[in-house]
């Protein structure tokens, strides 16, 4: 292979890697959420959507996002991707103090409890990422995109209504994000699987045991 397929094909997987960060997830599940054929797009106003967006967008994105700065400009880590295991720990404190105070609002809003909930299985999935790896690198990433594929089955099973557009949006981007962190060599096929599985357990799980605060709202 050719010295440009090799930079191209890295650049690609580089592009993949940062817009299927996890930092963009709870975006994503809520645009999801409110673009799919159920309740959610008519329970809440377009105008309190542009808020819940512009809310997300700052607590689980600029604030994160700007720690993370503050980090890389104090020689804490050295890139904003995270790449060494013993970095990784005070940023993932930080973001996940970000994730459960945007739950708390969530669940304080005049809001459908599934965007709470869910937020609230973001952070579940974050503290155990946070635990993991002090002992092992686990690939957050693949974390955050099984946590997706998760979340929208088990509110596929609890809301009975279908989210297979969804759920096959989801499972062929994990596909894609997967080959993008393998080839960047920025984790283990172990890693990267792990991640995946255990993302989507956590997600799904806590979706599923939480269906009886959800029914209803």
């Amino acid at each position: 292979m050719s010295t440009y397929s090799n930079s191209f094909l890295h650049k690609t997987s580089q592009f993949i890697s940062g817009i299927g960060h996890p930092i963009f997830i709870p975006l994503y599940v809520t645009w999801i959420l409110f673009n799919s054929n159920n309740y959610l797009s008519y329970a809440v106003t377009p105008k309190f959507q542009d808020f819940l967006y512009l809310l997300i967008f700052v607590v689980t994105f600029l604030l994160p996002m700007a720690v993370t700065w503050i980090l890389w400009q104090k020689g804490f880590i050295k890139s904003f991707e995270l790449e060494e295991k013993k970095e990784r720990p005070l940023p993932y404190f930080l973001t996940l103090c970000c994730y459960i105070g945007c739950t708390y609002l969530l669940l304080s809003l005049p809001l459908p409890r599934i965007f709470g909930l869910a937020m609230s299985g973001a952070c579940l999935a974050l503290l155990t990422t946070f635990i993991i790896n002090f002992s092992w690198k686990i690939s957050l990433h693949m974390m955050g995109a099984g946590g997706m594929l998760g979340l929208f089955y088990g509110i596929a099973l609890v809301f009975n209504f279908s989210s297979i557009p969804a759920m096959v949006s989801i499972a062929l981007a994990s596909g894609i994000i997967a080959g993008a962190r393998l080839y960047c060599k920025s984790h283990t096929l172990a890693q990267v699987y792990l991640g995946f599985i255990i993302g989507f357990f956590l997600e799904f799980l806590f979706i599923y045991i939480s269906a009886p605060f959800i029914i209803g709202y």
